[in-house]
């Protein structure tokens, strides 16, 4: 007998267990691996969420803050609201012109305070119709202004950068029912 032609005592070649416990050691390196990946997911996924909820909150107290600067800016202007409301009702014989000049003064203030937060006025008066900063609630024929011109703004408009906050409402020059000022189209 030779020693290739040996048996394992429970009648297998000795060669063929050899083979069989390579599998299984590849086959547990392979699950360790996976199970290596699995968690080194599972934390890349739990860094993203609280980097998501960090973000989140930062951009949140931001805002916050942003707001609150604002409100610190236009609470003087309501006080001198009040204050203005409490000397008419104080006053024996309410001072029309006082109040007007004094809600002129507020309205000054409120706008000085809008427009150093960016805020801008959109002209309308005498301009061409732009639907991107112009909404036209009625047409108006007239003579005295070319067709598609603003004749008229029943409420301003604003914008804050190139950004519409509020179109401005306006009524806009159509043709007059004789034709007359109406202009030829080309």
């Amino acid at each position: 007998m030779n020693d290739n032609d040996a048996s394992s005592p429970q009648g297998e070649p000795q060669g063929a267990a050899q083979p069989a416990t390579e599998p299984n050691a590849e086959l547990t390196a392979l699950q360790q691996e996976r199970a290596q990946l699995e968690d080194q997911l599972r934390r890349t996924l739990a860094d993203a969420a609280n980097m998501r909820r960090r973000a989140q909150k930062e951009a949140e107290d931001a805002r916050r803050r942003i707001v609150e600067g604002f409100a610190q800016e236009l609470l003087p202007v309501v006080d001198n609201f009040e204050l203005a409301l409490q000397a008419n009702a104080q006053a024996a014989a309410p001072d029309v012109d006082a109040l007007v000049q004094g809600i002129t003064m507020v309205r000054t203030m409120l706008l000085s305070v809008l427009e150093r937060h960016g805020l801008q006025e959109i002209a309308a008066l005498g301009r061409t119709f732009d639907p991107a900063q112009h909404e036209a609630v009625a047409v108006e024929p007239t003579a005295a202004a070319p067709e598609g011109q603003v004749v008229r703004v029943l409420m301003k408009g604003y914008l804050i950068g190139d950004r519409v906050v509020r179109h401005a409402k306006v009524v806009v020059a159509g043709p007059t029912p004789g034709g007359a000022g109406a202009q030829p189209k080309q």
